[in-house]
This record gives structure tokens, C-alpha cells and sequence, in this order.
């Protein structure tokens, strides 16, 4: 069975990977309800929540707007642990700063594509030509398409190469009319009503009058939501879809997700188990490691740090791989190393393939001191 990336504080999860290892997250540009100057954005739960069920799940995730570029968030609560972390996730935050253009897709690399929500999804997504023929690709290729809240009105007009709907007769959900202030001015700038665009398209609207209690639906590879609660069931629900589809997949396939996650395991736990020699296995011999201390540059080199790993000599340190993004033979990763009651490290990696190989040529990392008296 292969291995995926880490994602609890404990160093080994096993579960199948496959070849097919990225999600497309389809956002939009729009900062204001239509030509008015209310302001609106993506709606920040319903991105970060999926995205950390994927990105646990061993995907990696990017992220498209109709024009590329940074895109605003809100509906925003500090409150929530989640949100807060990948509110103050660097890492995390530039993807949204720096989102892709619809021309920039490759949809070949992607097995799933997911509109999220918010009051800007409801303008310049729908319309985009490119996202269309790119969530068409993606479902022709046996991918999930998935949306959440006011996202789904980003699949309003999906239609085959037929020009015949793609969700014809099958359920759809999202936010529904009657839960929306209809006298309210948002509301008249909508392009359309996301109720009856799908009606419009052959498609079966259906919702919780209840509402806030995670409706979901799922309609063969379609998935989609009614609103922010139901983040972890779309998410979950794809996961299953994509592991069914997986079934089959050659077992001897090992993907660049796979060798990469086995490159930093070898780091991490080579490092916490007293392993040299798997250190040796995964560092360019020209590997540096890079830090700032007191406003000075301080830089080791791999041997230096391989020097100080005695071998067998277990400690208390505890690992976990946050992200993973990789471009053909480059690979950036994030891992948090915590030694408990002291400090939590924050370690980057770049990771090259070469000679049929990934290593790590370089490290910078970070780290703060914990109370003494934290609980872990």
C-alpha cells in the first residue's frame, strides 16, 4: 500500500495515491455585487475547509479565476481554528494572491474541479467560456465536479460538446432563493437565480428548507452543497468518488506526489529516529540549510546536519507534511516539526527531480518557542 502525505501529528498514514493527484478550486475576481459598491468576496470557510480535507487526503490543490491573479475573501471568522491557521499561512495565502488563468490550466493534471462560494462567485465564473470547456475536460476524463453555496451558480451553464446540459435530470444543490433577501440590493445586482439557471439547464434544484444543516447531494459525479455547512461533506463525498474511480489504477504506478511524500518521510523521521543513513539518501550533497538568527544569516550544510543525528538516538520530535506543490521536476513543500513543550518548527523545502530521482537541495525554516507550560 502506498503512502500519502502526512497530515496528523503522527508520522505514518497509510492509503492509496493515484496518478492523478491535483483539484482545481474555481474562485472569481469580483470585489463588488455587480456595478454596485457593496463589497463581496469568496467566502473563506468554504475554501479553506475542503481545501484541508484534500490536501490531508494526499491532493494538491490550485487555484483559477476568470483573470488570474490575487481574489478577495472575506466572510471571515477569526473564531474558528481552522480559519485562523491558513489565515496566517503565507504558504497558503499566496496561492490565493496569485491564482491562475484560465489559459494556464492543463486539465489533464486535474481529477476534480470545485467552484467554492461567497457573493463574487456569482459574477464573472458562470460565463468564462475557458472554465466551462475545462470543467467539461475534467468530467469527460471520468473527474468530479463539485460546488458549494453560491458557487454552483459557476455551473450554470455547463453544457456537453453537444451544446446539451451536463447535469441534465440529475440533483443539483446550492443557495436557494428563498433564503436570499430578494428587496435587497446584492441581490438585484445578481445576474441571474442560481434556482432557476439550473432549472434552466435541465437540471433538478433541490434544497433544505431547514437550511445551515449540511445538505448535500450527490448525483453521480456531481457534488454539491447548499451552504458553508456542508464544506466537509462535498469535500468527503468527492474523496469517495475519486477513490472508486481509482480502482484498477496500476499498482505499480508510483506517482511524483508519492516519491516526493517518501522524500521528506525519509527527512523527518530519519531525523527523529536516529537515521543517518536516510538522510544521506535524500539530500543533494550540495544541500544547504538556511535560518535567520538574531538578523543574521546562518546556513549549514547537510553534512554538518547529518554530524549532529546520532544513530538509534530517538527524540521527541514530531513531524507532519503540510503541503506539497509540484511543477513537472520542481516541488515545494511546507512541514511543521514540534518538539513539545519547547518549539514548533516551521521547515520550506525545495525539491528537484534529477536523474529519476527527487531530492531536497535546500531548506529554510523558522521556528517559535512554546510556553512551558503548553499542553501538546
Amino acid at each position: 500500500m502506498n503512502k500519502i502525505i502526512i497530515v496528523l501529528l503522527v508520522l505514518t498514514g497509510l492509503q492509496p495515491i493515484y496518478s492523478q493527484n491535483k483539484i482545481l478550486f474555481v474562485t472569481s475576481n469580483q470585489d463588488f455585487y455587480g456595478s454596485t459598491k457593496i463589497p463581496t468576496a469568496n467566502h473563506f470557510e468554504e475554501i479553506v475547509l475542503p481545501y484541508d480535507i484534500f490536501i490531508k487526503a494526499g491532493y494538491t490543490v490550485d487555484f483559477v479565476s476568470p483573470k488570474g491573479g490575487a481574489i478577495p475573501i472575506g466572510y471571515i471568522n477569526t473564531s474558528d481554528i481552522l480559519q485562523k491557521k491558513y489565515l496566517y499561512d503565507g504558504w497558503f495565502l499566496d496561492k490565493l494572491e496569485r491564482t491562475k488563468k484560465p489559459s494556464e490550466i492543463i486539465t489533464d493534471d486535474y481529477s476534480a474541479i470545485f467552484y467554492s462560494g461567497g457573493g463574487a462567485a456569482m459574477f464573472g465564473v458562470a460565463e468564462d467560456v475557458t472554465i466551462q470547456k475545462i470543467a467539461r475536460s475534467i468530467y469527460s476524463k471520468n473527474g468530479v465536479i463539485a460546488a458549494i453555496c453560491h458557487g454552483t451558480a459557476g455551473i450554470a451553464y455547463l453544457k456537453d460538446e453537444n451544446q446539451k446540459s451536463l447535469y441534465a435530470g440529475r440533483k443539483i444543490t446550492g443557495y436557494p432563493d428563498i433564503f436570499e433577501n430578494k428587496e435587497a440590493a446584492y441581490y438585484k445586482a445578481f445576474p441571474f437565480s442560481i434556482d432557476k439557471a439550473i432549472k434552466n439547464n435541465k437540471g433538478d434544484f433541490v434544497y433544505s428548507a431547514k437550511g445551515g444543516d449540511a445538505f448535500y447531494k450527490v448525483d453521480g459525479r456531481f457534488v454539491t452543497g447548499q451552504d458553508p455547512t456542508s464544506g466537509s461533506n462535498v469535500a468527503n463525498e468527492v474523496l469517495k468518488i475519486l477513490k472508486d474511480n481509482s480502482k484498477g489504477t496500476n499498482a505499480f504506478l508510483v506517482s511524483d506526489l508519492e516519491k516526493i511524500t517518501e522524500v521528506l518521510l525519509d527527512y523527518i523521521e530519519g531525523t527523529a529516529n536516529g537515521q543517518p543513513e536516510r538522510l544521506r539518501k535524500v539530500f543533494d550533497p550540495n544541500f544547504n540549510l538556511y535560518t535567520v538568527s538574531k538578523d543574521t544569516l546562518w546556513i549549514r550544510s547537510g553534512e554538518q546536519y547529518i554530524s549532529n543525528i546520532k544513530k538509534g538516538e530517538k527524540t521527541n520530535r514530531i513531524g507532519s507534511i503540510v503541503s506539497i506543490d509540484v511543477e513537472n521536476d520542481t516541488a515545494m513543500a511546507k512541514a511543521e516539526i514540534l518538539i513539545p513543550n519547547q518549539r514548533i518548527f516551521t521547515d520550506y523545502f525545495l525539491i528537484l527531480k534529477y536523474h529519476g530521482d527527487w531530492k531536497i537541495v535546500h531548506k529554510s525554516y523558522s521556528w517559535r518557542e512554546l510556553p512551558k507550560t503548553e499542553k501538546t
